[in-house]
């Protein structure tokens, strides 16, 4: 068992931006607002993960399910997340994350946003605990 990380992880200030104007890279396509969960599993196991999303004034999205191979990472886009054919994170929309897993895991929340002339990048770490 790996010591480094957390079981849960909270992320109280998430916002899909509009979808904004391209931002041309070289090697992964043009790219547009959007968030990123990012997460790392040191262990030698697989981390299973369950994610729910809160919002101010509609239902929570609860027990969005994955897991991450053994020392692996994942950057989890979240402009991409479907759930029975619909897109579930709705843009232009403030929510909170709420990520639990089995095994501890280092997690961030990263956000590119195209949506002016000037285009900005945010990470963060979340507030980590464990069960």
């Amino acid at each position: 068992m790996n010591d480094l990380g957390r079981n849960i992880w909270i992320f109280p200030d998430a916002f899909l931006p509009a979808k904004g104007e391209v931002y041309k890279t070289t090697n992964h396509g043009n790219q547009y607002s959007h968030e990123s969960l990012c997460i790392v599993n040191c262990n030698t196991k697989i981390a299973k993960l369950d994610i729910s999303f809160l919002f101010e004034d509609k239902d929570p999205i609860k027990n969005y399910m994955l897991e991450i191979l053994p020392e692996r990472s994942l950057h989890l886009r979240l402009d991409k997340i479907v759930i029975n054919g619909k897109i579930m994170i709705p843009r232009e929309t403030a929510y909170s994350i709420i990520l639990s897993s089995n095994l501890k895991i280092v997690a961030q929340l990263s956000r590119l946003d195209t949506t002016s002339n000037y285009n900005s990048f945010m990470t963060v770490i979340g507030w980590g605990e464990n069960v």
